[in-house]
C-alpha cells in the first residue's frame, strides 16, 4: 500500500511539474521551436500570409563571460514580399531578436547588414553572381559641397534566393585619424560621418545617428551580362554592429 501510494504521489508531482511548464510556455505567447513555427509567428504579428523559408542560419554567441546563447537567422518570402529575421533560442522555444535584428521587409528585394556582412534576399535564382554598392554621405561642408564614398562588395550565394556580401570591418585606420580617408573601410567612414557630439553632455560624448544608406544590389549572369538592379537600403546601426 505503502509502494502504492509512494507511486501516485511520483505521479502527481510530475503532472504538477508539466503543468507549471505548460504555464510558462502559455505566459510566453507559446514561442516557437522550429523555423516554421518562427515563420508563422512573424507572418502573424505582420498579417503576411505564408512564409516560406529560404534560408536559415544558426550561430553562437556569447554574451556573457558565464554562457553562449545560440541564435536562429531566418530569410522569407510572402509573394512578392522578402524578410530577414532572428530568433534567439531558449529551453522554452525561440524568442524574437528585438535588440539585435528586428524584422525588416522589402517588396522586390530587401537587404539588412550585420556583424561585417550586409545579406540580400530576392529573386535571385537565375543569377550567376551578384554585386552590392553602399553608398555614404558626409555631413555637408560649409561650402555646400558634399563628400561621398562608395564601397562595392562581391556577393557569396547562400541559398537559390539569399546573397550575402562581407564588407571590411578592421578598424585599425580608423584609430589614427590622421590617415586619409580614402583608406577607411566601410563601418569607419560610418563612424566618423554619423557621429554627432551628445547635446548637453561633456565633450567628447557622443552618439550615433541611425540611417537609412542606399545599397543597390546588381544580378549578373554567367556571361557578365547585368540582368537587375534592385535599389534597397541598409542602416548605419546595422553596419556598426559586431553581431
Amino acid at each position: 500500500m505503502r509502494h502504492w501510494n509512494r507511486g501516485k504521489k511520483t505521479v502527481r508531482n510530475f503532472l504538477l511539474a508539466l503543468l507549471l511548464v505548460f504555464l510558462i510556455y502559455a505566459s510566453q505567447s507559446f514561442p516557437p521551436y522550429t523555423v516554421r513555427g518562427m515563420c508563422r509567428q512573424v507572418q502573424h504579428d505582420y498579417l503576411l500570409g505564408e512564409l516560406e523559408p529560404l534560408y536559415v542560419q544558426r550561430d553562437w554567441r556569447h554574451p556573457s563571460a558565464n554562457r553562449y546563447e545560440r541564435y536562429t537567422t531566418v530569410a522569407a518570402r510572402c509573394g512578392e514580399t522578402y524578410t530577414i529575421f532572428r530568433y534567439a533560442d531558449g529551453l522554452l522555444g525561440s524568442h524574437r531578436d528585438w535588440s539585435d535584428l528586428s524584422p525588416v521587409f522589402g517588396e522586390g528585394a530587401v537587404c539588412v547588414a550585420r556583424g561585417g556582412k550586409i545579406y540580400a534576399a530576392g529573386p535571385f535564382a537565375e543569377a550567376a553572381t551578384a554585386v552590392a554598392v553602399v553608398r555614404a554621405e558626409k555631413p555637408p561642408a560649409p561650402n555646400g559641397n558634399v563628400e561621398c564614398r562608395e564601397f562595392t562588395l562581391e556577393g557569396e550565394r547562400l541559398a537559390d534566393q539569399v546573397f550575402v556580401f562581407p564588407y571590411e570591418t578592421d578598424y585599425s585606420s580608423f584609430e589614427g585619424e590622421h590617415m586619409g580617408e580614402e583608406d577607411l573601410v566601410l563601418p569607419a567612414v560610418v563612424e566618423m560621418w554619423y557621429r554627432k557630439p551628445a547635446p548637453n553632455a561633456d565633450p567628447g560624448l557622443y552618439y550615433f545617428e541611425n540611417k537609412d544608406l542606399p545599397c543597390t544590389v546588381t544580378l549578373y549572369s554567367e556571361a557578365g551580362e547585368a540582368l537587375e538592379t534592385f535599389d534597397l537600403t541598409v542602416t548605419t546601426e546595422g553596419i556598426r554592429s559586431w553581431w
